[in-house]
């Protein structure tokens, strides 16, 4: 048994109690995981952890995207209004088509068949004359355009383009053949169509049988029309080669003055005359309108634009006689928002206002016996329904307004706070109010708003009627109400709301008509110091309707301004009040 000769030599606790110990290469992965946890634990202290209080904006799964995803290709964007054409769109909600809170459903455009005209811009012409015809070519192109078609003006350029265009040229033909040849030149290098004298026009309604089946854009056989001559055709493209072949090998290509002359009767298929498309030719204007045509005579380029005259007249008299029972401004809340259809009345008036013409009784040929000639003293009636009417003989005209304005007129204030709108308001009421004259009160907001949409963009009401928005109180372009109708409107002349320069006797004289006004008196229910109040309710709810499109500087500084609107207007009131 050894000794020990000091304290120090004694064995320590590890010595007289030894543990294993590790390996080393224990050791080296021990010390990794432990480096690991270290720099984990410093990665998560770096970064600040949001506290209960502003956690909002860390998290937010109602925020906007990143990056707004690109538009589908059926997508269309116009300024600040944005929509989508899909074959859905009578679904109730157009969010559950777009996934997008911001786009509306619109149906997909309408596909507008091609109506074909010929015009020699080269020929030798004074200027004056080649103003009238241009002005003429203007009608042609807007009237049909009404009529749900794509009128397209063809030249010497589509002719010689033409492979039959050689052998033409290799017949030499007098002028006048010479140019109907060209004008069948230039419809056959265009293929499948319909050929129209920029003189036939469309004069009847949206809905005319001949009409509707010209807008299909199916023509199986080449047509002619009785008593429109060489006014009207409609084809294929072989049996328009076949056509043009005939009448280029025919030997009285010399002498012949027309087109007709040189095929045979059976390369046409005649249909009857038709009810809604006329043809003013010569023998219709020395038959029917001699002052016209004894005009043309005396001097071409003022017996133009005489003719211009009378057919403007023409197809706005046909509008009139079309809708007979006369025009209807959609008023659902009169009284508390009469000065929406401002717009719609100044339209109104610009339509039952007879135009301009060389022949102040005169009608349309194809309505000379059943016409009803414009008159001042008894002008067409305009009427303001609360709710829509299916009628064909009524042109609708509808103020659509935003939720947030329709409550601001019917509240009278400029702000509205949510426990109002949850308590005192409605739900969905101008949606409610317009569609009840045909559905039942029973059904809610979201089964209303497939019959609406069928109302304003369905098959079965075009050309019936025209729906503004409120708040684009700018209007549309007065030319492209001018392609819409048919017609030129001289009279009309649009203004907005929200232009300093439209004053309040200009919309009281609008919508606070004289009993001399086509108006009934009866409807005159609004003072004109009410009117001036909704003008600055509806202001203010247009700038409020802008807030989403601002910048968050100018939102705080819009937001303060009509703050102190609002004070200074609660102050004025309360002040009256005191007064009183």
């Amino acid at each position: 048994m050894p000794r020990y000769s000091s304290k120090a030599n004694k064995p320590g606790h590890y010595s007289a109690y030894p543990k294993d110990r590790p390996a080393p290469r224990r050791i080296w992965r021990y010390t990794a995981a432990a480096g690991c946890l270290i720099v984990l634990f410093l990665f998560l202290t770096s970064s600040p952890t949001p506290s209960v209080e502003n956690a909002a904006q860390h998290i937010n799964p109602f925020g906007p995207t990143a990056h707004q995803p690109p538009d589908e290709t059926n997508s269309t964007s116009s300024g600040g209004v944005r929509w989508y054409n899909h074959w859905k769109w009578l679904n109730p909600f157009s969010d559950s088509i777009t996934d997008d809170d911001n786009q509306s459903v619109l149906p997909p455009p309408r596909k507008r068949p091609p109506i074909y005209a010929y015009y020699d811009a080269d020929a030798e012409k004074d200027i004056e004359v080649r103003a009238a015809e241009k002005k003429l070519l203007t009608i042609w192109r807007r009237a049909w355009w009404a009529q749900g078609f794509r009128p397209v003006i063809l030249s010497k350029a589509e002719a010689m383009k033409n492979p039959l265009y050689e052998r033409f040229q290799v017949r030499k033909t007098e002028s006048s053949i010479g140019a109907e040849l060209m004008r069948w030149l230039a419809w056959g290098q265009m293929g499948s169509g319909i050929l129209s004298n920029w003189l036939t026009l469309p004069m009847g309604a949206y809905d005319d049988h001949l009409l509707s089946f010209l807008r299909r854009g199916e023509y199986p056989k080449l047509t002619r029309y009785e008593d429109l001559g060489a006014g009207l055709f409609s084809g294929d493209k072989s049996s328009i080669e076949a056509a043009l072949t005939e009448a280029l090998d025919s030997p009285d290509v010399h002498k012949s003055k027309t087109f007709l002359d040189l095929v045979s009767p059976k390369t046409f298929s005649v249909d009857s005359k038709p009810k809604a498309i006329v043809y003013y030719d010569s023998s219709t204007l020395t038959n029917q309108y001699k002052p016209v045509s004894a005009a043309l005579t005396d001097s071409k380029a003022k017996g133009l634009l005489s003719l211009a005259d009378l057919i403007t007249s023409h197809l706005h008299l046909t509008f009139l006689n079309t809708f007979s029972s006369g025009i209807a401004i959609l008023a659902p809340y009169r009284p508390q928002s009469l000065l929406l259809q401002y717009p719609a009345f100044l339209l109104a008036n610009a339509l039952v206002t007879c135009p301009q013409t060389p022949l102040p009784t005169s009608c349309p040929p194809n309505i000379l016996n059943k016409c009803k000639p414009c008159s001042s003293s008894k002008p067409l009636p305009i009427t303001t329904p609360p709710s829509y009417a299916n009628s064909t003989t009524t042109f609708t005209i509808a103020t659509l307004p935003h939720p947030y304005t329709l409550a601001s007129l019917l509240a009278k204030t400029k702000l509205l706070s949510i426990p109002h709108i949850r308590r005192h308001t409605a739900r969905d009421p101008w949606l409610t109010a317009i569609t009840s004259g045909y559905l039942s009160p029973r059904l809610g907001g979201p089964d209303r708003l497939v019959p609406f949409k069928e109302t304003v963009a369905g098959e079965g009401t075009q050309g019936r009627g025209l729906w503004f928005v409120a708040e684009d109180d700018d209007g549309v372009e007065k030319e492209d109400l001018e392609f819409s109708f048919g017609f030129a409107l001289p009279a009309y002349t649009p203004s907005a709301l929200s232009d300093p320069k439209v004053t309040m006797s200009d919309i009281i004289n609008i919508l606070l008509p004289s009993s001399s006004s086509t108006s009934s008196p009866s409807e005159t229910v609004v003072s004109a110091k009410e009117l001036a109040h909704q003008r600055s309710l509806f202001l203010a709810a247009k700038e409020v309707l802008k807030l989403d499109s601002l910048s968050p500087s100018r939102l705080g500084k819009l937001k303060g301004r009509l703050l102190s609107r609002a004070r200074k207007g609660r102050q004025q009131s309360s002040e009256e009040e005191r007064e009183r």
